[in-house]
């Protein structure tokens, strides 16, 4: 028992580094929120901890390749969704550019603001998810009626966004949640 304590009180660098690394991995999984790249980021910081990581929590290889697997199947989850929609009814490129800028500023201030939802972070969560949605569809209106299309042309085209940035942006959020679980699990299993 006092050989385990030692051992621990020794090594006590190394666990506050992995605690910072676990940090940073929730911190980036939730950028995903606000439409950057968050699970992109995860792969990077598991980068740099596979190759400057201390010794005592490190991973291989074998743990990278998935995770850069995920980050690929999510970005084509969320570009599929919300391209799909907005070109079948469609939408054009200024009503996307304005999509995407009213997604990103949506998402930003339903993290901040949240809904009333009493659990903690829930309502951030879902606040951002919904708000970012309805950025995209904002945006996509504008940015459509902008083009020069009429408010009846464009609202189509804004509710197609809507259920895109929703859909993808939950499908990335989903698989960076698995990201999370395998950067954690990584330094004492892989």
């Amino acid at each position: 028992m006092i050989f385990f304590l030692g051992f621990a009180w020794a090594n006590w660098g190394a666990w506050l580094l992995l605690i910072l690394f676990l940090i940073a991995i929730v911190a980036m999984w939730c950028l995903n929120l606000i439409g950057l790249p968050g699970n992109w980021l995860i792969v990077v910081t598991c980068l740099l901890w596979l190759w400057l990581g201390p010794q005592l929590f490190q991973f291989t290889w074998w743990l990278i390749a998935p995770l850069v697997a995920l980050a690929v199947v999510g970005e084509i989850i969320e570009f599929a969704a919300s391209v799909v929609g907005t070109r079948k009814y469609g939408g054009s490129k200024t009503g996307a550019t304005c999509s995407l800028i009213g997604a990103m500023v949506g998402g930003l201030a339903g993290a901040i603001f949240g809904l009333p939802v009493p659990i903690p972070l829930v309502g951030s969560v879902f606040g951002s998810i919904l708000f970012a949605s309805g950025g995209a569809w904002g945006g996509a209106v504008l940015g459509e009626h902008w083009s020069g299309r009429p408010w009846e042309e464009a609202v189509p085209i804004g509710n197609a966004a809507f259920v895109g940035r929703f859909l993808g942006t939950v499908g990335k959020f989903t698989l960076g949640a698995a990201m999370v679980g395998l950067a954690i699990l990584g330094p004492f299993c892989f």
